[in-house]
């Protein structure tokens, strides 16, 4: 019963991955102009309401869309 679970959690994060890629979000790269990181936070959050993306799916999916300083950063957190 388990394992039935973990298989449809997958495919569920999968597909909703594949539904959030389809939208060409863009990367946010750690810069430090304050507006630049509000209008990302913004248009993530606007897409993973319109998707209505799961809470659980959501950290990681906006963790992909991390590069550069901003990557670093979270893997530097993440160690902590």
């Amino acid at each position: 019963m388990i394992e039935v679970k973990e298989n449809k959690t997958r495919k569920d994060n999968s597909y909703m991955f594949k539904k959030l890629a389809s939208h060409n979000l863009s990367m946010y790269n750690g810069a430090p102009d304050p507006r630049a990181f509000k209008d990302w936070i913004q248009g993530i959050e606007k897409l993973f309401d319109a998707l209505q993306c799961s809470k659980d799916c959501m950290e990681g999916f906006a963790i992909f869309y991390l590069k550069d300083e901003a990557d670093l950063w979270w893997a530097t957190i993440r160690e902590m």
